[in-house]
């Protein structure tokens, strides 16, 4: 029996005369990260969108409908071809968010459709390379794009009272700058601050007539990826129609936006991004667990994918310094009272699934 995710798209479909794609990704929140709690927006689901547009085919009005907080800005131009390869008009459909890379998926639709709360969001990105400071683990630090130009204006701006004229002193500024970040890797924000601009002109060229002109492309571009300072900005629905124009957002009329809001509560629920997955209280007492985390799915009508990560937890206490104990060969350290413990996590298996309609992707899932 189709489960009532299922049927929600179907519905989608009827109301909207169209065939629809869901790619919802997981913004659960968690304290701990834990590898699948959760999914960015990436390319590995290229071609299983393909597959689903397969059996689908060559439709007259395709809807995608979107749900993420972000991720790999390069992904975005091949599943947009993908899509506008499949159907003569593609839509995307955002119940709450599609922000940074969702927003970018956005620019290379035929047309927006907002509910009430959806917002999209500045597509100013953040970079990490090998050649990035790094965080307290070892790890690579995001470089925003928009905190080294905003570095650079504050250097030169007179309005501010921190306009520098001498050319030495400049030097000097930008010295303090490489001091601390490798030239390498802010030549690589150059080249993705650069790219970001092309990709989105490149995509809103696809559809230009929904714009008045060159200078609206322009202004569009440029309020997305330098005027809005903030890449956690969120710009609803009103402020969006103001951006790109009400040819290009639209609002869906009430009976089609309860269907589209049932449909993102149905899997609002089954990812439970309204509950925060505490892994300490998880695990209780015990001192390992297997954890199986979906963090993303793919769903049309006849298809269904599930990005799955499963792991195992294991809960060890954290003992002073001066403190040892020996623990027999094969044995893990049992919990000891009064001691904080800190959370070991090893990912045995990941990968997008494709789960037959009528089974639960969630069984035994957190």
């Amino acid at each position: 029996m189709p489960d009532q995710l299922t049927e929600s798209v179907k519905k989608l479909q009827t109301a909207r005369d169209s065939k629809v794609i869901l790619y919802f990704l997981s913004n659960r929140r968690s304290p701990v990260p834990i590898p699948g709690i959760n999914a960015t927006f990436a390319s590995e689901p290229q071609l299983l969108i393909y597959d689903h547009l397969k059996k689908l085919g060559h439709v007259p009005k395709l809807d995608m409908v979107i749900h993420t907080a972000g991720g790999d800005l390069n992904a975005v131009w091949p599943i947009v071809n993908i899509c506008r390869e499949m159907t003569d008009h593609f839509t995307v459909i955002v119940p709450i968010m599609a922000l940074s890379a969702g927003t970018l998926l956005c620019l290379g639709a035929d047309e927006v459709l907002m509910c009430t709360p959806a917002c999209l969001s500045p597509i100013d990105p953040t970079t990490a390379n090998q050649f990035n400071p790094e965080d307290k683990r070892g790890q690579p630090m995001g470089i925003s794009v928009e905190d080294v130009t905003s570095y650079l204006k504050l250097v030169r701006d007179k309005e501010k009272g921190t306009g520098i004229t001498k050319e030495e002193n400049i030097t000097r500024l930008i010295e303090q700058l490489t001091n601390r970040v490798h030239p390498l890797a802010l030549g690589n924000v150059n080249r993705v601050h650069t790219q970001v601009r092309a990709l989105a002109y490149k995509l809103l060229k696809l559809n230009e007539s929904k714009f008045d002109n060159q200078e609206h492309i322009d202004r569009i571009v440029k309020v997305l990826t330098e005027e809005l300072q903030s890449h956690s900005h969120q710009i609803g629905v009103s402020e969006a129609t103001k951006i790109f124009g009400n040819n290009f957002i639209k609002r869906p009329a009430a009976e089609l936006e309860n269907t589209i809001s049932d449909l993102f509560e149905c899997c609002a629920t089954k990812f439970k991004i309204r509950n925060t997955f505490n892994v300490k209280d998880w695990m209780g007492r015990e001192t390992q667990k297997n954890l199986k985390a979906v963090g993303a799915m793919l769903m049309s009508e006849n298809l269904t994918h599930y990005f799955i990560v499963e792991s195992i937890i294991r809960q060890l206490p954290e003992l002073p310094p001066q403190v040892q104990i020996q623990i027999p060969p094969g044995q893990q350290m049992p919990l000891l009272p009064g001691l904080p413990t800190r959370i070991g996590i090893e990912p045995i298996k990941e990968g997008w699934y494709n789960i037959p309609q009528d089974q639960d992707g969630w069984t035994d899932a957190i």
